[in-house]
């Protein structure tokens, strides 16, 4: 294999992952764990895996317990009978913690599973010990909020072709989102979005049903907001400093909205600094 290409299959080369399947309502739930130490659970984004978090393992296993999985319907999980909620892929992330007898756990989320985080951690506060929300927004108007699902919705929407212009389009949506990444970690977050289109329900409805307000205003742990600088999909983040109590901002200058990706070491850094305070 050559070099480069080994950064495509971190989930499966890694030995510091020990996989594991667990049952869950209507199907199973693909796990992964590293390390020892305080349990860390991560929750990736829509449209996406367990992969979004594994260049973090090498940098953060000697510290943490990481707990890394598959939301329902995604990467190697099950596809549910019928269309999950945040509620529901919340509930998923607890199975995880309790079929491995993880009583508290500080958690990691990007995007959409930032929201599922922020739920986690406003229904079982007695199980969170720190928050870190990724890639989240502030409060948006509802102008705002309707010009996002617009634009979210068209780019979602994929109509296969024989010459796969399809294909070669959600390409060129990832390179413009990573433009300083190598062709290897753009091909990570690319492929996770391609296989993820071919299953029956897109998370990102679910997140953009969900109302975070209250969960947001109930959060009095240490919270960590953290932003790739160049990532489209975020804005105002910085006034969600002004509802939580205890939170604190990092901003990954030149990073986009896959950061975990392709500035592992620089968003391990940071991880690492927030929950060992």
């Amino acid at each position: 294999m050559k070099k480069n290409s080994a950064h495509l299959y971190r989930i499966t080369a890694e030995k510091a992952l020990k996989r594991g399947y667990l049952d869950h309502n209507d199907g199973q739930l693909h796990y992964a764990t590293a390390g020892s130490g305080p349990a860390l659970l991560f929750i990736h984004q829509s449209s996406s895996s367990m992969e979004e978090y594994a260049a973090l393992v090498p940098h953060l296993c000697d510290s943490y317990q990481m707990v890394l999985f598959d939301l329902p319907g995604h990467g190697m999980s099950s596809d549910p009978d019928s269309e999950p909620g945040v509620e529901e892929f919340t509930e998923a992330a607890l199975a995880v913690l309790e079929h491995l007898g993880i009583q508290k756990c500080s958690l990691v989320g990007h995007h959409g599973g930032a929201l599922m985080s922020m739920n986690f951690a406003y229904r079982y506060p007695h199980k969170t010990e720190k928050v870190i929300l990724s890639g989240t927004s502030g409060i948006k108007t509802e102008a705002e909020k309707e010009a996002f699902t617009k634009n979210l919705s068209s780019k979602k929407k994929v109509v296969l072709d024989r010459q796969g212009e399809s294909l070669l389009l959600a390409w060129q949506r990832y390179a413009a989102y990573m433009q300083d990444a190598s062709l290897a970690d753009i091909l990570r977050p690319y492929l996770n979005s391609v296989m993820t289109r071919m299953r029956p329900y897109d998370a990102h409805h679910a997140v953009l049903k969900w109302d975070r307000q209250a969960a947001l205003e109930s959060l009095q742990m240490p919270v960590l907001l953290l932003q790739g600088k160049q990532d489209e999909f975020v804005s105002n983040q910085e006034n969600l400093l002004d509802i939580l109590p205890n939170a604190e901002r990092k901003v990954i200058q030149d990073a986009g909205a896959f950061a975990f990706f392709d500035k592992a070491e620089d968003s391990a850094r940071i991880l690492h600094e927030f929950l060992s305070k």
